[in-house]
């Protein structure tokens, strides 16, 4: 999928640009631009999409990209079906290069923050659930209130010198990622990715998702292998599950009923696959956030 060029509204006199916005859905274009930008998302969940990394994102979901690296984030099919969408909010922060290498990189108190440049070109997710990230929050959320620019380039400096040590952070695109921008592309995976959405709680089959994306079987399995590091079937099986723990979480539902809303015909299958990408069976896991705790599912 060909990300668009998105131009970011800083301005000559500024090096960033702090925006807290609320809306139904996250639904963006896939794009990039020559800023370096923070995603937080204060409430929602769906997809996130940075190069070739593909996961679900939950509130507390932050994320560090670099220059032009490819991105969107898309909320959970139910975001869109629902009459009255239960609503998405994040604080999404840009902030220019020279701000990096013309002021930033020359001063010698702040060479603690180079780690998060040379990480960046492939994104730094931030783990919310590490009993540090409290101070994160309250910088993110401070960050977002502040209504000076002088506050705001202070803010983001106690920010970055604490993502810089924070002891939990991994990168998401893979190693060899290089985006591919013609415009076959574009179409080809936008479409992919747009069916399985739309579909993912029915059976798809190879030969239906292939002819999707106009291409073989085998070919089709190549394809998205190469752009995104694992099989469609992993990412359809994680879509699933990400979707049934959502299920579990904010609905009344039974494992039974949870499963078949998810795609999945066969119940143990699911109770293997949930085990699988989570750590818990469903009932223990809908059970440890019924008691006020907290379950650490895989990110995928």
């Amino acid at each position: 999928m060909k990300p668009s060029f998105e131009k970011i509204s800083i301005g000559d006199e500024r090096s960033l640009l702090v925006k807290r916005f609320t809306c139904s859905y996250f639904d963006a274009l896939y794009h990039f631009h020559p800023e370096y930008e923070l995603t937080y998302i204060v409430r929602g969940h769906g997809q996130r999409f940075v190069g070739d990394n593909v996961e679900n994102f939950r509130e507390g979901d932050l994320i560090l990209l670099g220059p032009n690296l490819a991105h969107f984030w898309r909320s959970d099919a139910s975001y869109y079906k629902a009459p009255e969408p239960p609503g998405s909010e994040a604080i999404v922060i840009h902030f220019s290069e020279k701000l990096v290498e013309s002021a930033l990189s020359l001063i010698p108190e702040f060479s603690v923050i180079n780690s998060l440049w040379r990480k960046a070109p492939q994104g730094l997710s931030f783990a919310s659930d590490d009993p540090t990230f409290s101070l994160v929050n309250e910088l993110l959320l401070s960050l977002s209130t502040a209504t000076t620019p002088a506050d705001q380039i202070l803010g983001l400096l106690r920010l970055l010198t604490e993502l810089a040590t924070f002891p939990n952070m991994r990168t998401l695109a893979s190693d060899g990622y290089v985006p591919r921008l013609n415009e076959a592309e574009t179409e080809r995976m936008r479409r992919i990715l747009d069916y399985t959405l739309q579909h993912f709680r029915e059976p798809i089959g190879l030969p239906e998702i292939a002819r999707e994306a106009h291409l073989s079987e085998a070919a089709f399995c190549r394809y998205f292998r190469q752009r995104t590091q694992k099989p469609y079937l992993s990412y359809l099986n994680e879509l699933r599950v990400g979707h049934a723990r959502q299920l579990l979480i904010a609905s009344s539902m039974s494992v039974g009923q949870v499963a078949l809303d998810s795609g999945f015909q066969n119940l143990s299958h699911f109770h293997r696959l949930f085990r699988r990408f989570t750590g818990y069976s469903p009932l223990r896991y809908r059970q440890i956030y019924q008691m006020g705790g907290k379950a650490s599912p895989s990110a995928s």
